[in-house]
């Protein structure tokens, strides 16, 4: 027997006005209630399984990107010294909270990017707009629905 039609033959059996079937009929409608709640929430995490599998598929191009630019590396020989140079673009990450402090958002800062810089000379600011634009694309896929 299901939980469903136990909580179904239950209703029927407490059908009197005594205290004992009100008291029964209440704690019927608890369990009816939580079962809904538990369906719920067995759907919630299956649409939270699907997005990060989702997210998962998003992320393998960057995967496959840094385990190939690992294998394109090289020990350098006498005389290729390499400097780094001074820092281009600095993004910043911060969490936004709205109404809900326990679901925050989350705010991109970075003041040298300008619309432009997509198809830009600059390696660096391309990139840079890219993983603006990835991190955007993350954030709708794990951001939790109401």
């Amino acid at each position: 027997m299901t939980d469903r039609e136990t909580l179904d033959r239950a209703r029927l059996l407490f059908v009197g006005d005594t205290q004992g079937d009100t008291l029964a009929r209440e704690v019927i409608a608890i369990a009816e209630e939580r079962a809904q709640t538990i369906a719920c929430e067995v759907e919630h995490s299956r649409k939270l399984e699907d997005q990060l599998k989702d997210l998962h598929g998003m992320l393998a191009p960057l995967k496959d990107a840094v385990l190939f630019a690992r294998a394109q590396r090289r020990p350098m020989g006498i005389g290729q010294d390499s400097e780094i140079g001074r820092p281009t673009v600095t993004i910043e990450v911060c969490p936004r909270y709205g109404r809900e402090q326990h679901n925050p958002g989350f705010y991109l800062e970075a003041d040298t990017l300008g619309p432009g810089d997509a198809e830009g000379p600059s390696a660096t600011k391309r990139i840079a707009v890219a993983l603006l634009r990835l991190a955007y694309a993350v954030a709708d896929k794990v951001r939790l629905q109401p």
